[in-house]
């Protein structure tokens, strides 16, 4: 449970915790530099999940685009041949039942 009383020089914070009989007090005197630097610290940390995320992603990007020409070097050209054009939509997929094979 959170109170705020409100002294002269800023904000008095009393905090229990659950199972505890003494409440803790803290003061803080300018409540908006408080929120303020938690969510940057927040906003810091998930940027920085975000940034190893990416680096992941690009590494596996570049991973994938060497195998790609390594396949594309050693294949055949009839297997090329067969392979669709880039940036193509791949050919529409029949929707419904399919009728049974005999």
């Amino acid at each position: 449970m959170l109170d705020v009383i409100q002294p002269r020089d800023g904000c008095l914070y009393e905090i229990r915790q659950k199972g505890e009989k003494d409440p803790c007090y803290v003061v803080v005197s300018n409540t908006k530099d408080l929120v303020k630097s938690h969510l940057m610290f927040a906003v810091r940390e998930e940027v920085e999940v975000l940034k190893e995320r990416i680096a992941e992603l690009m590494e596996r990007i570049n991973q994938l685009e060497v195998e790609n020409s390594y396949l594309r070097a050693h294949a055949s050209q009839d297997t090329l041949a067969q392979l669709p054009v880039v940036g193509a939509k791949p050919p529409p997929q029949p929707q419904g039942p399919q009728p049974p094979v005999s």
